[in-house]
């Protein structure tokens, strides 16, 4: 209406100048200016602005699209399944599994609103189309505990200097090996520390910077170096030094450990995954026997909804051309290729979709098979719902069922037992095994917080129950009924910490 009214004023000052009309009254009916209008050429030169303003804030408000990737402000690794919407709208988007998102703006500037479960909301104004992907940055939210009282739960950092934050760590028994760095990995070191927290030993590292340290089936601990190479730690108690063995590269280590989970008597036991992750097998290898298999598991339900679920992609994206996938392919200037017998032969949301479908939650198996004994094998057998307990050689002496890595929220009784309820706390997806008590555990979460439930391998009921005392901890490991993880004590920029709490 405005624009229409204002086009009509600047024409209609044009031709009635042109023609020697007798604008004056006609204008001030239109605009319905208070008093006499004085000024021919003061009402020109308003409605010239008038319109030219007009179309000025049309042509900058026209649709652009925006692209951009959220990232983790502490750990820079994209975040998927953030909300994106334009701020008084119900329009948005969300990010893919790599952090990465596409919106069309219908005008600008415009504001947009970032939300996601664990981080803090973040705004951006968008003042002009952006030429190239733009990054953005969200904080983790720093979480009160309410619901549980941890006051009577004991915990403290292990390795007090303010100075050096904590890269990575390993327990060696009662001792615990940390790889500490300052001033941006530029001064690194391995400090080897009781379960108290007192230095027993420190070392410069044999190469630098450092990357991270592993562990393998043995209970050897190795220092890997960025360049990829392995350098295994021993600690010389006799010299009181921490010592390395010649370094060899990262991958000839893993060809040789990865498939071993664990050391029985004589027996080397290793655990074997399908390709796609839907099946496992496990066995040992014995000196002078060689290889022997003694249990495979195929998940057939999951192969079976991925194939429908891939099935539901390809017929959405191959098949089916909708309006709305021309509308996309044209915003990002791909070529539409479509053949009604052969699907699209170019499709890069079909390549995005498929890749996604991969990381979906529902498709995840794991397989834990655990050392319980000197003789005695745990295996969580998530596809029958059963917990099995088996001798060495793979007979299986008992199974019980179990129910709590459904996603459920674990209670405890008056007798200690664990009962599941409403969906609060989900199950982590996690079986941590003490390697001292050779208990069991796992792992709830809700909100970045984390509760260490401990799995009675007689019934296969949950005990306990300990929330840890920090948000979003990292590399979580037990020992003598002990929980050590990372963090950062205020959920920002703050050095990370090793945590010491008793569960």
């Amino acid at each position: 209406m405005i624009f229409g009214t204002s086009l009509a004023l600047f024409f209609w000052l044009i031709l009635g100048s042109a023609n020697d009309m007798p604008v004056k009254p006609i204008i001030a009916r239109i605009c319905a200016f208070p008093g006499d209008i004085k000024a021919h050429g003061f009402l020109k030169m308003a409605c010239l602005m008038t319109f030219f303003f007009i179309l000025h804030s049309l042509t900058f408000s026209q649709a652009v699209i925006f692209k951009g990737t959220i990232k983790d402000e502490q750990t820079l690794k994209p975040i998927p399944d953030v909300n994106i919407k334009v701020n008084g709208t119900t329009f948005g988007t969300s990010t893919d599994y790599a952090g990465n998102f596409s919106l069309k703006i219908n005008k600008i500037p415009t504001t947009l609103l970032f939300t996601c479960v664990g981080y803090e909301t973040a705004s951006y104004i968008v003042t002009e189309a952006p030429k190239n992907l733009i990054e953005f940055q969200l904080r983790p939210k720093s979480y009160m505990l309410r619901e549980v009282d941890i006051s009577s739960k004991k915990y403290s950092f292990l390795f007090k200097d303010n100075d050096y934050s904590v890269l990575d760590y390993e327990l060696l028994g009662d001792h615990v090996l940390l790889l500490v760095f300052k001033y941006q990995l530029k001064q690194s070191e391995l400090i080897l520390l009781d379960r108290n927290g007192d230095t027993l030993a420190f070392s410069p590292l044999p190469e630098v910077p450092p990357a991270s340290l592993f562990k393998d089936f043995l209970s050897n601990v190795h220092y890997i170096s960025k360049a990829a190479t392995a350098y295994q730690c021993l600690y010389n108690e006799q010299d009181n030094r921490i010592q390395f063995y010649p370094g060899k590269q990262v991958d000839s280590l893993q060809a040789y450990v990865k498939p071993f989970i664990f050391k029985m008597s004589d027996r080397l036991y290793f655990q074997e995954q399908t390709a796609t992750g839907f099946g496992t097998a496990f066995g040992y290898y014995q000196k002078g026997k060689g290889k022997k298999y003694i249990r495979r598991v195929i998940n057939k339900k999951k192969i079976t909804e991925y194939i429908d679920d891939q099935s539901f992609y390809q017929n959405w994206n191959y098949i089916i051309p909708t309006e709305r996938y021309f509308l996309e392919a044209s915003e990002y200037n791909e070529p539409v290729d479509f053949d009604f017998t052969k699907g699209f032969s170019s499709n890069k949301h079909y390549e995005e979709n498929e890749a996604r479908a991969h990381q979906f939650e529902f498709y995840k198996t794991i397989f834990p098979v655990i050392k319980t004994g000197d003789d005695t094998i745990a295996f969580f057998n998530f596809v029958t719902d059963s917990l099995e307990l088996m001798d060495k050689e793979g007979t299986v002496k008992s199974a019980v069922p179990i129910a709590f890595h459904k996603k459920f929220k674990a209670t405890a009784d008056a007798s200690g037992s664990v009962k599941l309820s409403n969906p609060d706390w989900r199950w982590g997806s996690t079986v941590i095994t003490d390697d001292f008590s050779r208990e069991v555990y796992t792992l709830f979460l809700k909100n970045g917080m984390v509760k260490v439930h401990r799995i009675d391998l007689e019934t296969g009921t949950l005990r306990g129950g300990t929330v840890l005392p920090f948000a979003f901890p990292e590399k979580i490991e037990i020992y003598k009924g002990e929980a050590y993880f990372l963090v950062k004590r205020d959920g920002s920029n703050d050095k990370w910490k090793l945590v010491k709490c008793k569960i």
